[in-house]
């Protein structure tokens, strides 16, 4: 595959290994598995990973991982070439593998089939027919499966409706004229033919036995359904094959739902170490000295005159006995014992708990983490809008790490993450995820600044004992129950909904006043029992953060007109009444999980919500009967 541009955070966010990436000629190609992201052109692993490892002790230790990396950049070796050809720099010339595929391409010519191997670099091609040299185009189809295989198009087996057949005539890919699958037919020399109508059914028939109509059909004279192949290409083989027993369904290769991929992130928090401590974790973070290299030193002696040689004159303020805490959190972190050993509980839950600690509290003697108190409720006027919330705190600097830890395919399926599926992951991402060396992930620093607030506990506690609002919230965790999704225990309270909402409708609105568009800015919730906070931000790859835009909107003359202006346009959507209507009968959106909530008043960006758009529901903001900003 020719060489692609990528930036180091789609790797992570985006397009990582198993994933589909499609050129700016239009040729798709799949992203390699990690076992091979630290080799250079000709195939040499890098002697030293540690300029690219990431220090966050607590997600490396939720994440039961030695190491977090990030992806490689790329740097020419002919650019620091010095005198007599000696490369003056590391780690030059090192690739992300990419892999062409689908391998499946016609002839636009005379349409003839053709499958190119997985390390072609052209899509140039002897066309036998034409018998001349032809740019050819990769097919538009792939099929997927739930376990995260991912396979070309059984184009033979189809067309003789037989997936042990022996025929090895030619393959034609046909256009009869029209828009629809039923306008494509796959032709062999044989004589065979069958069109392309249904293979995109996810469910035939019964939509219990969740059989694609791919299985119920292919096979025609026999009862026995197509099940997936079971194929990881981006392993770099179409013949090291899983067994599978899922049935697989045909997507068009650039759909969305070829690729999920799972996320945890993590704001940087300073905990409970001292001033000092912290001082010199920062400072090792600025001097390149990971984990990784301090491996080299054996003793602790050892480590700490090491330190002391690489980072003079700021190093001889601090005791030895200070630099070896420093030097036992970058190794081995500072998570307690008992969220250790709760390996079931949601990932996530356990990383916010104390990021919501943290974020209630002034915070200034971190260089990662700096929050500012801005305003606290002392006592409740019911009509100030100002006494809805407990605390408004002002986020100036942050540094959040997000960490790739999986994928998923034909559904997102990542309203939990634990262990499990964290191990599950890593085999999709590794070919040999046992190894030593390969107990990594890959991860993506990002710094910037938000909004930090929570509601007011004692009135939320009110308002979800109102006996209007417990029994419209009762059918709205029907429809959940319904849809066969996994519920985290925080949904069971209104609260869950009421500020996902609010969140939503305040993004929409700072959008419009502080600089940055609406996809640039992300929630972070904080839902889980007790708590009830929401942080709104903006970041960026920059270790300089971002503008201060939006820190400026938390300032209380500006944050509660904003307030005040979000909650005003929710009382009206311009789908209404029936966004408002049928959101509070019959609920509206994926599986029916939101109320009165649409695109055109509360759905955000696919890069700012945590929920996938999910879970949202004006009434419960500003209905006269059971909203909780009722009184405004």
């Amino acid at each position: 595959m020719k060489d692609l541009p990528l930036r180091r955070g789609q790797l992570v966010t985006t397009f990582g290994p198993g994933s589909l990436v499609v050129s700016p000629e239009g040729e798709t190609a799949i992203i390699g598995a990690l076992d091979k992201w630290y080799y250079d052109k000709h195939g040499n692993r890098l002697n030293s990973l540690h300029e690219y490892e990431v220090q966050e002790p607590r997600l490396k230790s939720l994440l039961k991982v030695n190491k977090l990396f990030l992806p490689p950049d790329f740097r020419s070796g002919s650019q620091y070439r010095g005198e007599g050809n000696a490369i003056q720099q590391t780690n030059t010339d090192v690739y992300i593998p990419l892999l062409r595929f689908p391998t499946w391409h016609y002839c636009p010519k005379c349409k003839t089939l053709y499958q190119l191997p997985l390390s072609s670099r052209t899509s140039w091609y002897h066309c036998r027919e034409c018998n001349k040299l032809t740019k050819m185009i990769q097919v538009p189809f792939v099929i997927v499966c739930e376990h995260g295989h991912i396979s070309d198009f059984p184009w033979r087996e189809w067309v003789h409706k037989n997936e042990n057949t022996l025929c090895e005539g030619t393959l034609k890919l046909v256009s009869t004229g029209g828009t629809t699958l039923d306008s494509l037919k796959v032709e062999c020399s044989c004589g065979k033919d069958r069109s392309l109508k249904g293979i995109m059914i996810k469910n035939k028939g019964d939509k219990q036995n969740n059989k694609s109509a791919l299985s119920v059909m292919l096979n025609e004279e026999d009862e026995k359904e197509y099940t997936c192949p079971g194929t990881k290409p981006w392993y770099g083989s179409l013949e090291e094959k899983d067994e599978c027993s899922a049935y697989p369904v045909a997507v068009l290769k650039n759909s969305i739902n070829v690729y999920f991929p799972v996320k945890v992130s993590a704001i940087h928090i300073p905990g409970d170490r001292s001033a000092e401590i912290e001082y010199l974790i920062n400072l090792f973070e600025k001097r390149g000295i990971t984990s990784s290299l301090l491996e080299t030193h054996e003793t602790m002696n050892g480590k700490v005159e090491f330190i002391k040689k690489l980072c003079p004159p700021e190093i001889s303020d601090y005791t030895d006995s200070d630099i070896e805490r420093a030097i036992i959190y970058i190794q081995q972190g500072d998570i307690s014992q008992e969220q250790e050993n709760n390996q079931s509980e949601w990932i996530e839950h356990q990383l916010r708990e104390k990021e919501f600690e943290t974020l209630s509290e002034e915070v200034d003697h971190s260089e990662n983490l700096k929050v500012l108190k801005e305003w606290q409720c002392n006592e409740i006027d019911e009509t100030d809008i100002r006494t809805f919330f407990s605390k408004v705190n002002r986020v100036t600097k942050l540094k959040e790490t997000i960490v790739f830890t999986g994928f998923n395919r034909l559904k997102t399926n990542i309203e939990h993450l634990n262990i499990f599926e964290i191990r599950e992951g890593r085999k999709l991402l590794f070919k040999d995820p046992d190894a030593p060396e390969n107990n990594w992930l890959p991860a993506y620093k990002v710094y910037g600044e938000g909004i930090f607030f929570t509601l007011n506990t004692e009135r939320l506690k009110i308002w979800e004992e109102q006996p209007s609002v417990r029994e419209y919230y009762k059918k709205y965790l029907e429809r959940y129950r319904n849809s066969k999704r996994f519920i985290d225990s925080s949904i069971y309270n209104p609260r869950f909904v009421l500020l996902h909402t609010l969140s939503h409708i305040l993004i929409n609105e700072l959008s419009l006043t502080c600089g940055y568009n609406t996809a640039s800015i992300r929630e972070r919730l904080y839902l889980h029992e007790t708590q009830s906070g929401v942080l709104i931000y903006t970041s960026s790859g920059d270790s300089d953060g971002t503008f201060g835009g939006l820190v400026r909107m938390g300032l209380t003359k500006n944050f509660f007109s904003v307030v005040y202006r979000a909650l005003e346009k929710a009382k009206w959507c311009s789908s209404d009444p029936v966004c408002t209507e049928i959101g509070m009968s019959l609920g509206q959106g994926l599986n029916r999980l939101n109320g009165a909530a649409c695109h055109s008043c509360a759905y955000l960006p696919e890069t700012s919500c945590e929920l996938q758009n999910l879970s949202l529901d004006r009434s419960l903001l500003i209905d006269q009967e059971i909203g909780f900003f009722n009184t405004i």
